[in-house]
């Protein structure tokens, strides 16, 4: 499997992630002393508490998506390696942030990196627990959400650069969900949207999510769209 970055995105966004957090505990700690030995200083306080507060959820937001171990675009490349030469992980550079492409056609990944229990409910919704989850959420760390919309959101919108991209060509979109954290309890069988944890998506990949192969110019033509060599 090849893959193919928008480096710079990652890295301006890995370098909010590490050093954000740093700027909103020092405005803390500004706000904090100022309390003691300032405390007629109460605008100064309030913008040093607000300012704080700010960077410390950007700052987790970006370090969940973008540094540490878990990084999205580290964690699923390291999931999907081992694929055929066919495959290309396209990060960062179309409307969806992760898409593959497969000799079959395109798959937009929606990455999450929560650890904990993780189910779809019967009512549709996602249920998460996880010991710390309001304190790592008030840290930054977006809850789970409703990954099955936004991957639908997302193949909408691959849908729509394609037919502005290729008009004439018609390419099978789709998508997966896949919880790269090791330490996940996934129970999602009966998500509208495939959701699998970890490594079992290359299962999938290889077996019931096996697509017919396009036509070779089709490939090709796709291929050049993404920006990729298609005989590499």
């Amino acid at each position: 499997m090849r893959i193919v970055r928008n480096e710079r995105h990652i890295r301006v966004r890995s370098f909010i992630g590490k050093n954000a957090p740093l700027v909103g505990l020092g405005a803390l700690a500004i706000g904090l002393i100022l309390s003691f030995v300032r405390s007629e200083q109460l605008l100064i306080m309030t913008i040093c508490m607000v300012v704080g507060i700010a960077f410390s959820i950007v700052g987790g937001i970006f370090a969940d998506r973008y540094a540490g171990p878990l990084a999205h675009h580290e964690a699923l490349s390291d999931i999907l390696k081992g694929l055929g030469g066919q495959y290309v992980l396209v990060q960062y550079l179309l409307p969806a942030p992760h898409v593959l492409l497969g000799p079959g056609g395109l798959t937009a990944l929606v990455v999450r990196s929560h650890g904990g229990e993780v189910a779809f409910q019967e009512e549709g919704r996602w249920r998460h627990r996880q010991p710390g989850r309001i304190l790592r959420q008030m840290a930054g760390q977006p809850g789970v959400g409703a990954p099955d919309l936004e991957a639908e959101m997302q193949v909408e919108k691959l849908e729509r650069w394609l037919a502005d991209q290729l008009p004439d060509v018609e390419v099978p979109v789709r998508a997966a969900i896949v919880f790269v954290n090791p330490d996940v309890q996934l129970e999602a069988d009966d998500s509208p949207v495939p959701a699998f944890y970890g490594k079992k998506i290359k299962a999938w990949l290889r077996g019931p999510g096996k697509r017919s192969p396009m036509p070779s110019d089709v490939y090709r033509q796709l291929a050049l769209a993404l920006g990729v060599d298609a005989e590499a």
